[in-house]
């Protein structure tokens, strides 16, 4: 609101916008009447002289303190009292700097018939507006980090959101996208922390670590390509400085969806940088004689493998002989394939054994139980719970080595040994031996019509003196 004053001193006129409001004035007083030139130059010096007052409110509270020497310092909580207090003196500058459009003075413009009304309900939405201004987004970026370091990853997430606000996104501004990315992971946040993590990798390809960390979230996912997609671009940026372990991850990845020869290159590339790592032999081994047919692959890994288990890997070695055996056996290599079913045969035997063993164990930890209980109802004697409580947990333990055992000695399919044996003291017309080893394939319920046939043509070569 402006006013005037006449010669005498007394006001005259109140002006607000170019509509005024005439007082009582003393009379033969002219009236005087403020221009349109007059009063902008007084806005102008207004808006002015607030925008000098931000500023210098600004500059007192911040002088003498910088926040970025707090920072490094790692006092966050200061360091972030002196940020907010220049965002809240910017946006308050920002505020005042606003100039009010010309429909919105609203007295200014009822003479001209505007219906205000209807001037705000027709107003519309203004689109998300991306503004350049690169002290806003240096004090949210670093508003963010103190944040970030006081673990108030919310409060850290919208700054960075606000950042990004006050920019043209370019390559600078990966390292946002990855902040952003490591908050929402430690929120649990995955999907998030997958989707900014990739934003990173698209501002910054040549930032293989994005790669790598991506590769590496993927693999344990069910997007097995999109990580083998990272994965190979971090292990061809490496090259021969690429960690192992990888190698490891990538046949992993490539051999759940079915790619098996890139899974056996990827193995061998590992195998090569840890040669004694008996697991990975095997695995190597098994996938090439199973699903590659690579039989000179599969005997030289599971060979080498042997020589590295443990005394007690006794499922490995028995899978690992039975393999060998069917190897050498398309060789006609008989000596070396009975060899090696013979001693599959005899891990066989030891699993079994252990499965005899721990079921009488099981059924002494029962008869044990039994008598407590009945003790526990009998005489109520609560002093014997707890031994009950530890027999009980040894019962669950014992019981689940059990089907381990069971488990891994279905897996040498001891009746399929059998006939395999048989069948190399057949064609080396140990017709004897064979005849033994048919009835033990049969007994097993292992091809019994087969086996039963091969006896009988057996017998047959015997009675006509072959």
């Amino acid at each position: 609101m402006a006013h005037q004053k006449s010669k005498s001193g007394n006001f005259q006129k109140y002006v607000f916008g170019d509509s005024s409001c005439n007082l009582t004035c003393p009379p033969n007083q002219p009236i005087i009447l403020q221009d349109s030139k007059t009063k902008i130059m007084k806005r102008n010096v207004l808006i002015l002289c607030l925008a000098i007052f931000s500023i210098l409110l600004l500059y007192d509270y911040s002088s003498g303190q910088d926040y970025n020497e707090l920072i490094q310092q790692k006092k966050f909580t200061e360091a972030l009292q002196i940020i907010q207090s220049q965002l809240d003196a910017n946006y308050s500058k920002r505020s005042t700097d606003k100039k009010i459009p010309d429909s919105y003075i609203a007295i200014e413009q009822i003479e001209e018939g505007i219906n205000l009304k209807k001037l705000f309900t027709e107003r519309k939405l203004q689109p998300y507006f991306i503004e350049n201004n690169d002290t806003l987004y240096t004090l949210h970026n670093n508003a963010a980090l103190c944040y970030q370091n006081m673990f108030k990853y919310n409060e850290a997430v919208q700054h960075y959101f606000q950042a990004l606000r006050f920019t043209i996104i370019t390559e600078k501004d990966h390292s946002i996208f990855y902040s952003l990315a490591l908050l929402f992971k430690r929120l649990k946040k995955t999907e998030a922390y997958l989707n900014y993590l990739e934003e990173a990798y698209e501002i910054k390809p040549d930032n293989y670590d994005y790669s790598l960390e991506l590769a590496l979230a993927l693999a344990r996912g069910k997007n097995k390509k999109k990580a083998l997609f990272h994965l190979n671009r971090y292990i061809q940026s490496k090259g021969s400085e690429t960690p192992p372990e990888l190698y490891l991850t990538a046949a992993n990845c490539y051999e759940s969806i079915g790619d098996f020869i890139n899974a056996g290159r990827y193995y061998q590339l590992y195998l090569n940088n840890h040669p004694g790592d008996a697991a990975i032999q095997f695995a190597l081994g098994y996938l090439a004689f199973t699903k590659i047919s690579d039989m000179k692959l599969a005997y030289a890994s599971l060979t080498k493998g042997l020589s590295l288990y443990d005394e007690t890997d006794l499922i490995r070695k028995g899978i690992s002989h039975s393999i060998i055996g069917d190897i050498t056996s398309m060789d006609l290599n008989y000596t070396e394939s009975l060899n090696n079913y013979l001693q599959a045969i005899q891990i066989a035997e030891k699993i079994q054994k252990s499965i005899e063993d721990k079921k009488n164990s099981i059924d002494g930890i029962k008869s044990k139980i039994n008598t407590i209980k009945s003790t526990l109802l009998d005489k109520k004697d609560i002093s014997l719970y707890p031994e009950y409580q530890s027999l009980m947990d040894e019962l669950g333990n014992n019981e689940l080595e059990l089907r381990r055992l069971e488990h891994e000695h279905s897996k040498l399919n001891t009746g399929e040994l059998y006939f395999k044996i048989a069948s190399i003291y057949e064609n080396t017309t140990q017709y004897q031996q064979a005849i033994d080893w048919y009835n033990k394939a049969i007994a097993s319920g292992t091809k019994i019509r087969e086996s039963s046939k091969k006896i009988g043509k057996i017998q047959l070569k015997i009675s006509r003196g072959y």
